[in-house]
């Protein structure tokens, strides 16, 4: 999996390097500079090098200056000229590319470098696909910090394919997310908590509260689809749909929790979600759970890291849930 950090990966590598490539390497670590990836980044932004240089606080006779340095050192056009303004080249949208995840990552460390500078002992970066989150992290968090009150713990919430490509580039210390199908033998995934999907609906629905419903009960009712790439879209479009012959469904997909919430207000409207989400469902106190058998089933949420760079501080969290046995995600209250 490509890194965010092209520059350092080509010097752990020079072994798969091509001779142009390590010269490039070694002209942009011996005579380029951060600022100058930061003005690419700008460039590409504003359109202008007076708009850039003004978002730098540069004058433009110094942006202009460090962009052709730039290009001189890589010997390359890096931006052309055009009736709006400026664009980048292919060259300039690939090192640009490059700039983002690296000035991202500097960013990261800065707010980690902050807070142990006010006094944190130690930084965790993590990643948490939002089941996780509410399921595990919103748990094993308060319980960690009793402990460990001056740790800086940086989460980052997203879906797991972006979260563990960071995870790989070393940008991420752990992800907590559902079992991956593969993992490099680096990596290791730890399950921590089952979990099921349920069909949930609005208080309101004319099939809340009543028992052993059969999933042809559901026929006329207009699903809320979760998004593409999480694992209970599958179950609804493999297994669900394929039985309700006269479903429908919103013109639109979510995992966003108010927005679901808000759509299942519609009249006839139910949506299939994991178990493990649930509580953050309840501040409304209008979703209860239809009692509707699933057959598929969601692979189990835990925490994938690498074996040989795991923080001494990660074990410890995650020793402390095995110790705690802290609760699986309950159910929303029956009407």
């Amino acid at each position: 999996m490509p890194s965010p950090y092209p520059f350092s990966e080509l010097q752990r590598s020079d072994d798969v390097a091509t001779p142009e490539g390590k010269q490039l390497f070694s002209r942009l670590t011996k005579q380029g500079r951060l600022r100058q990836l930061q003005l690419l980044v700008a460039l590409q932004q504003c359109g202008s090098v007076l708009q850039a240089a003004v978002h730098l606080n540069m004058s433009q006779s110094a942006a202009t200056q460090a962009l052709a340095e730039l290009e001189r050192v890589l010997d390359m056009k890096l931006f052309e000229r055009h009736a709006r303004g400026m664009r980048p080249t292919v060259a300039g949208q690939t090192l640009i590319d490059a700039a983002h995840g690296m000035l991202a990552g500097l960013q990261e460390v800065s707010e980690s470098l902050a807070s142990i500078r006010r006094g944190a002992a130690a930084a965790l970066r993590m990643g948490s696909i939002p089941a996780a989150a509410m399921s595990i992290l919103s748990q094993l968090l308060p319980r960690f910090y009793e402990a460990h009150p001056q740790v800086h713990v940086d989460v980052h919430e997203d879906a797991s394919t972006p979260l563990l490509s960071q995870l790989m580039a070393s940008r991420l210390d752990v992800v907590f997310c559902r079992q991956p199908q593969m993992l490099p033998a680096a990596f290791a995934f730890e399950p921590l908590l089952l979990d099921a999907a349920v069909v949930i609906a609005d208080v309101e629905h004319a099939l809340v509260g009543r028992r052993d419903v059969a999933l042809q009960s559901l026929r006329g009712a207009r699903w809320v689809l979760p998004s593409f790439g999480i694992a209970v879209r599958s179950i609804v479009e493999n297994e669900i749909l394929p039985v309700l012959e006269d479903a429908s469904w919103f013109p639109a997909s979510t995992v966003s929790l108010p927005v679901l919430e808000g759509l299942l207000t519609q009249p006839g409207a139910v949506s299939l979600v994991p178990r493990s989400i649930l509580p953050g469902l309840r501040t409304q106190g209008r979703v209860r759970v239809l009692d509707v058998r699933i057959a598929g089933g969601l692979p189990p949420l835990g925490a994938v890291y690498r074996i040989d760079r795991a923080p001494s501080l990660l074990q410890e969290m995650l020793r402390l849930w095995q110790r705690l046995k802290l609760d699986h995600a309950a159910p929303v209250p029956a009407a």
